[in-house]
Formats: structure tokens, sequence, C-alpha cells
């Protein structure tokens, strides 16, 4: 059965994967089924502080899905990726090979971009990732009939400009110097950061990419303070965050210096991590995926299910989306679901949100027009894949009611 469910999904069938039923049309009709969905995630390595929560997102839904009367069921096999290109290759490739036609994931940018090129593009299945936000992500299928590649959360070809802006206009800072990771997260946000900084007139005078499996970032802090820059870009994620953020408050006199992270290090424990106190990190601020005012009306029914946190909402979307387009598919033909994804959220039809999402599978599996409204953001998808609605939180640092560590939300941004 896993050999012939895989072949549905390699072949796809020979017409354009992004026609697809119309409204959840032709290819409908079921009155239930078995929806196989994968999750490729990291939790471990250097996203297990962040990777957790956003696995929860996704198997949120199958577990609203599988709890309620519905003859709708998803079975969910997840893959630890560990945030290294090679092990989420394996485990989506493994995903692939069990049959399932689709998968949320991966997270880290570097391992979905393998992932894409090793195993959904060769394979025809169907990926979203909730959290790759790297600028090539988006033409990873240029060249085929089928969009086979999607995300639900921005590229960062529009975080980078928002976090230029904050720092030119709401932070005035004339130079800059960037510190981020050597992969394709961390040169795609930076460039693009760059360019739009020295585009709104600011001055880079150092871009330092550093090696993320180290412990010890002060000669690269080292390089990028020595000019004197008005405020440091920081692209990284938490496993070698804390190290970098020990070593500028241990090894250099700069308590005011502004640093602007990205959404990588949208960690509520950043700073304890780094050993430091709230108030000694005043001086961070960051961007990271924001919640749009339109998306109200779910939000109570998906929080009821999931602690919410960075790129959860994102996650509990492409879980949602996938399985509204299988049940409008009608098949586990990965082509045809990949046809059905802007049918079921730009298409007209019943408004289907976390609070309807199983009456709006069944919906959908009738052959009937669904638009699901994301906990997220409204998910409008473009030829590439990507979502069309870039909303953005600056945030800082501050405490919660028992003293701990906590995020706070210093203005929502919409991107261009």
């Amino acid at each position: 059965m896993a050999g012939a469910l895989g072949l549905a999904g390699c072949v796809g069938g020979d017409d354009d994967g992004d026609t697809g039923s119309e409204n959840g049309g032709e290819n409908g009709g079921e009155a239930g089924g078995e929806i196989n969905l994968g999750l490729v995630m990291g939790v471990t390595g250097d996203l297990e502080n962040l990777g957790p929560p956003i696995r929860d997102g996704a198997q949120a839904v199958a577990e609203q899905i599988n709890d309620a009367d519905s003859d709708w069921t998803v079975s969910t096999q997840f893959e630890d990726t560990e945030t290294t290109p090679q092990t989420g290759v394996d485990g989506a490739q493994a995903v692939v090979d069990a049959g399932n036609p689709m998968f949320v994931g991966a997270l880290a940018s570097t391992v979905s971009l393998d992932i894409a090129d090793a195993v959904t593009l060769a394979e025809g299945v169907v990926q979203m990732s909730p959290a790759s936000t790297a600028v090539n992500y988006s033409t990873l299928d240029e060249d085929l009939d089928t969009t086979f590649t999607w995300r639900t959360t921005p590229s960062d070809a529009f975080q980078g400009p928002v976090a230029a802006n904050i720092a030119l206009d709401r932070l005035g800072v004339e130079s800059v110097s960037t510190v981020a990771r050597d992969d394709a997260y961390g040169r795609g946000l930076a460039n693009a950061f760059v360019d739009a900084f020295e585009e709104g007139g600011g001055t880079v005078q150092s871009e330092v990419l550093i090696d993320p499996s180290r412990e010890s970032f002060t000669a690269d802090l080292q390089t990028a303070l020595g000019n004197d820059p008005d405020m440091l870009y920081v692209v990284a994620f938490p496993g070698e965050g804390q190290f970098l953020f020990r070593d500028f408050y241990e090894s250099f006199n700069r308590p005011e210096l502004p640093i602007l992270v990205s959404d990588g290090l949208q960690d509520a424990a950043l700073p304890d991590d780094a050993g430091q106190d709230i108030e000694t990190f005043s001086n961070v601020a960051g961007t990271g995926p924001g919640i749009s005012d339109d998306v109200a009306s779910g939000l109570d029914a998906y929080q009821e299910r999931v602690d919410d946190g960075i790129f959860v909402r994102e996650s509990y979307d492409a879980a949602a989306v996938l399985s509204l387009a299988r049940a409008a598919a009608g098949s586990d033909d990965a082509a045809e679901i990949a046809g059905s994804i802007r049918d079921v959220t730009s298409g007209g039809g019943t408004e289907v949100t976390a609070d309807n999402l199983v009456e709006g599978i069944e919906t959908a599996g009738r052959g009937e027009a669904v638009e699901y409204q994301g906990v997220s953001r409204p998910l409008e998808f473009d030829e590439n894949g990507d979502v069309s609605t870039p909303v953005y939180e600056y945030f800082d640092w501050t405490t919660d009611d028992q003293g701990e560590p906590a995020l706070n939300t210093i203005d929502i941004v919409v991107g261009d």
C-alpha cells in the first residue's frame, strides 16, 4: 500500500498541477477518508527551543480532525530533521517512502532547500514550510508545471526591508554591521537587509558570516564592531545566538548599542540562555512573523488547542491547508493536491477557520467550494507558492507576571 501511494504522489498526473479542482470541484466528492500527512521538522539541534511547539501546531490539526465526529481522519508521520540538511533529507524520504503525498516542513531554510532538491521535486510531492524564509525558496520549482514547494510564512525578501526601515526610521541609525549565519537563511536575509538599508541611504560597514557550529564569536564581533557602527543586525538561531550575545556582553563595553535581530532569534528564553537579565538585554529588539488583524475569527479555537509561539500559527495553517486541499482533490495524487491549494485558500465559497475546520474538510470533500482563513494571516498564495500578505511583529524582551522572560510586541508592521 505504501508503494502504491508513493507512486501516486510521484506520478502526479500529466496535466498542470496548478489547475487542480475548481473550487474543490471535479476531484472532490468523498464522504470521508484518510489524510496522510508528513511532519518533517527540527525539534533538536539549533532549533530545539523553537521546534517542538511548531510541531505541536501542525499536530493540533490532526488531533482536531481525529477527535471530531467525522468520517475524515488524519494519519501523521513525524521525522526529526535535527536541524541538519542530510538528516532532513533522510526524514523526508522516509515520509515519502511510507506513502505520504505531502508534508509540513522543514523549518530551517537550509534544510528545506536540500529536502526540496533531493526529495520534493525529485519525487513530485507537496512540501509546505511554516518557517523557512529564505529568498531562493520561492523559485525552486519555477521550471515545472506544478508548484510543489509552498510556505505559510513570508519570504525574507519582505523581512529584510522591514528590518531596514525600522533601523533607518525608528532607530535613526546611519551605519550598521551585519552578523549572519553562513547558510541560505543567514546570507539571504542579511543581503535583503543590506540592499534595503543602502537603498534608504544607510552605510553598511561590515558583513560578517559566522559558523553556527562554534561556541565563541568574539573575533566575529570584533570585526563587526571594528568601525564603530551605529547598530548591529544579527541573523541567527538560538543555538548560536546564546553564545554570540554572551560574548557581546562579556567582551565589549557597548551596552547602549542597538541590536536588531531576525525571526530566528524570536525566543523568550534567549536572554536567560545568554546569561543576561532583561534590563541588560534592553538594547535588543527584532522582527518576526506577526499576526494579521484579519484572523481574529479563528483564533479562539486555535488557542484552545495550541500554545502560541513563533511559527506555531504558520504550522497550524500549513497542516490545515494541506488537509483541506487533500479533501478537495479527492485523491492522494500530489499534483492534484497542489492544484487544490489555491482553491481552498482564495477560491471563494464557505468560509473556513480554525473554529469550523472539520466541517470545512467535509464540505471540500463533497466537492463544494471553501475558503480557509488562516490563524496567522490571510493565505493568498502567489505563483511561487509564497504567501503574498507579509505581516511582521516588531518585538523586544520583557518579563511576565511571574518575572519570567517573555516577548513583547512593540508594533505590527505590514511589508510592502
